[in-house]
């Protein structure tokens, strides 16, 4: 068994600085921070899209920095899944869809045969 090989994981400081600039982007992009609250156009649903992919990265650039973070579901909101980030400077979260398919039943084996079964294919896609 094959383990890929990743770059080390930035230091602290590095992941704390690079959490700044992302957060930085995020409020940016950020329609909400505008007061957007509808209807959506291509151009506001492309900044939402965006923005919520940065926020995922923020996440993950937390733990890396030590800042504590995490996910959690808020029912009352349309857009239930809620990112918590505890920065020194206090708690900052948003709000994002959830994924618009609920669990199909599967397994963990059955979860691991697909990851192999995905892996194989864009192995063979890369070959090509």
């Amino acid at each position: 068994m094959s383990i890929t090989a990743f770059p080390r994981t930035p230091s602290a400081p590095t992941a704390r600085a690079h959490l700044a600039h992302i957060l930085a982007d995020i409020a940016t992009l950020d329609p909400s921070r505008q007061g957007h609250t509808g209807p959506d156009t291509p151009q506001i649903t492309a900044a939402y899209a965006q923005r919520n992919a940065l926020i995922w990265t923020a996440l993950t650039l937390a733990h890396e920095a030590g800042v504590p973070a995490g996910v959690g579901h808020d029912p009352s909101d349309p857009h239930p899944v809620a990112v918590y980030l505890e920065l020194p400077t206090g708690q900052v979260s948003w709000h994002l869809p959830s994924h618009p398919t609920g669990w199909d039943g599967h397994t963990t084996r059955a979860k691991y045969a697909r990851v192999a079964a995905f892996v194989d294919l864009v192995d063979e896609d890369t070959d090509r």
